[in-house]
């Protein structure tokens, strides 16, 4: 049975900001060149310039790696692997996935999150998040300081429409002009999420509306929240 709710090891804000911006340069996309629309990373701005921030899950989650693939895919180039400072946490995942702890890179327990992100070496830029499906009522709410609402795939690479037209365009992107999303973008918080799950389901509709949007996988409104004192 799928998780609808547990604990995402992320990367921060920053480290997104500045991997982004060396993919942009490998990848050429339609966007302006003279300007910033939306929230979308920029050359020559930092990334704290920015007054919504995405905190969302689409953050490259560790994810399970065991020496099996370690053996196997290690140099091959034919996956994602893990980097060296982060091996040993990625392994861990891959033990918990074993033994039925984690799903999709959601790890059930608090102590198994803080277990595995003990394992990254310096410098850590990762953080860990809670999540959950924000339309099911599988679990009780944790004591978590809320960030807000993503439109996002329940799993996978953790797809999310916010961050691909408005933040960090990868896979569909978004219009050159920067004003079929306005409205959205004006609502959303600090940390570049809904601050409901109404608002975050009114967006994904419209989202869903263009037939040049991401319409593959399965799509949930995600409640986001920060586990604070892990560094």
């Amino acid at each position: 049975m799928k998780m609808n709710s547990g604990y995402l090891i992320v990367k921060t804000f920053g480290r997104v900001y500045r991997e982004y911006l060396e993919f942009r340069s490998k990848r050429k996309y339609p966007l302006p060149k003279d300007r910033v629309i939306y929230s979308i990373a920029r050359n020559k701005k930092s990334a704290y310039d920015y007054a919504k921030q995405y905190r969302g899950v689409c953050r490259d989650t560790l994810f399970s790696w065991d020496e099996k693939d370690e053996e196997v895919f290690r140099g091959s180039g034919m996956v994602a692997e893990p980097e060296d400072a982060e091996l040993e946490a990625h392994l861990a995942i891959g033990r918990l996935k074993k033994a039925k702890k984690t799903d999709d890179g959601i790890i059930k327990s608090y102590e198994d999150a803080v277990s595995a992100f003990n394992l990254l070496q310096s410098p850590v830029e990762r953080e860990i998040i809670w999540i959950r499906d924000a339309e099911s009522d599988s679990s009780e709410l944790p004591d978590y300081p809320l960030l807000g609402y993503d439109a996002s795939y329940s799993g996978g690479d953790w797809f999310s429409a916010i961050s691909d037209c408005m933040c960090f365009p990868i896979w569909h992107g978004t219009d050159i002009e920067g004003e079929l999303f306005e409205k959205y973008h004006d609502k959303l918080n600090q940390y570049a999420l809904f601050s409901t799950a109404e608002t975050a389901r009114e967006f994904l509709e419209y989202y869903l509306s263009f037939d040049w949007t991401e319409h593959v996988g399965e799509y949930a409104i995600t409640e986001v929240r920060l586990v604070k004192g892990i560094s």
